[in-house]
């Protein structure tokens, strides 16, 4: 999971998991108002997160729904090289802020 490539390329603001592929977006939205990394670190410039239903994963939303005019496949190559495997997150944390049914 997370090398297979990407086969589509929705519109920028529709979720798309730069790991898995995915397009279930997690029924939660993360906006940080304070920095929760060192400012050297790759993820001190994030603020808004986006999370994975189908593998857990934690993203910046500026590549899961890649803005810029970014394309599906640069914001796996951003995924892969710059914030996998920096991400202070592990897979599905936020569900143990969800409420249960």
């Amino acid at each position: 999971m997370g090398n297979e490539p990407i086969a589509e390329n929705p519109p920028a603001g529709v979720f798309l998991c730069p790991h898995c592929g995915s397009d279930v977006e997690a029924d939660i939205r993360t906006t940080l108002s304070v920095p929760m990394v060192e400012s050297n670190h790759p993820w001190d410039p994030v603020f808004e997160l986006r999370h994975c239903e189908s593998c857990g994963a934690t993203t910046p939303a500026q590549l899961a729904e890649r803005w810029g005019g970014i394309d599906a496949a640069e914001a796996r190559r951003q995924w892969q090289t710059i914030f996998r495997e920096s991400s202070p997150f592990q897979a599905f944390y936020w569900r143990q802020a969800l409420p249960a049914d």
